[in-house]
């Protein structure tokens, strides 16, 4: 028998998962391009919109996700599988497509329509992140977990929303280079997990 899981081991595992579906890595350039000439009162005013939204998708995710599975029938060996593919297809993801940056005519819309879309989703909260949040929570049905699991997704708004707010000096100072580091080496960590 398996010894019981603590929360500590879920935040443990879905903090790394969560960092790379959804974390700063792929926040700031998205986040720096689309406010390079907006003031700073703007810029935050969407990294607010954008973080209050993708918490809001969080927690539905988290608190009623599960339930549509479980109405389902889904097997937990089931969740297992489809967790580890969606986890390892999503980190394979960025070697098999092509970036496509910012262009001008996504900066032809609105401020409140940028922190929707393409800020809040998919760049936030993508389709992965909320199937990992949906298998993890439906595989740890307890509120205990529940609440584990939108803590970990909370903090990682956290770090989004002060991310959003560095992204212009972040960009202009340091650049691309390291976030391309850190994502190449947590793309090889969350295909591990995957495969795990």
């Amino acid at each position: 028998m398996d010894p019981p899981v603590t929360i500590a081991d879920i935040a443990v595992k879905l903090f790394p998962l969560l960092f790379n579906l959804m974390g700063p890595i792929g926040v700031i350039p998205v986040f720096a391009a689309l406010n390079q000439e907006r003031d700073t009162q703007t810029r935050r005013a969407m990294a607010a919109r954008a973080t209050l939204l993708s918490l809001a998708a969080l927690a539905i995710a988290v608190f009623l996700g599960a339930g549509v599975l479980g109405a389902w029938g889904i097997s937990r060996s089931s969740l297992v599988l489809a967790g580890g593919l969606i986890v390892t297809l999503s980190a394979l993801q960025p070697l098999f497509t092509k970036a496509t940056p910012v262009t001008a005519a996504g900066k032809a819309l609105s401020p409140r329509e940028l922190a929707v879309s393409p800020l809040a989703f998919p760049t936030i909260v993508s389709p992965r992140a909320i199937g990992v949040l949906v298998i993890f929570v439906a595989f740890f049905p307890t509120l205990e977990a529940k609440m584990a699991v939108f803590g970990v997704a909370a903090a990682m708004l956290v770090l989004d929303a002060l991310a959003m707010l560095a992204a212009g000096w972040f960009m202009a100072k340091i650049g691309m280079v390291p976030l391309l580091v850190l994502g190449a080496v947590f793309g090889v960590l969350q295909v591990a997990l995957g495969v795990e």
